[in-house]
């Protein structure tokens, strides 16, 4: 059982390094529900920690967080169908970008390089969810 919680541990940071370094595919992350809840809620968690450990208030910290969830469902629906592989994918992104934030709060000059880079990686994301849901309406 140990071993199979290790390989699940990996396969997940494997997917979201490959998804932070721009070489990740949507479509390789897993059809459930139950995935796609437990990443949002991982996410939905990371980003009220990022907000708080940065010394936000507890109400920003939960606007923000239930936002960017928020965010996510929105954008993760394609021709009213809600795309679960993509939310996955998205929500494991998010939980990388926000582990790199909470990072940068030692490194005060990484801030601005990651923030920025996490936004080139949502947009490349959405942008190759975008031509797949153009190319599967022709």
């Amino acid at each position: 059982m140990r071993n199979e919680q290790t390989g699940l541990i990996t396969s997940l940071a494997s997917h979201c390094w490959r998804l932070l370094s721009l070489r990740g595919d949507w479509k390789s992350m897993p059809d459930s529900a139950a995935f796609v809840w437990l990443a949002m809620g991982a996410t939905l968690l990371g980003g009220l920690t990022e907000q708080l450990v940065r010394g936000r208030s507890l109400d920003v910290a939960v606007l923000s967080a239930v936002v960017w969830v928020g965010f996510i469902l929105a954008v993760s629906r394609h021709g009213g169908i809600f795309d679960r592989r993509f939310a996955g994918a998205l929500a494991l992104l998010s939980i990388g970008i926000e582990g790199l934030l909470v990072l940068t709060i030692w490194i005060p000059a990484a801030e601005w390089p990651v923030a920025i880079w996490a936004g080139v990686a949502v947009m490349h994301l959405l942008f190759q969810a975008n031509d797949a849901g153009a190319a599967a309406g022709r």
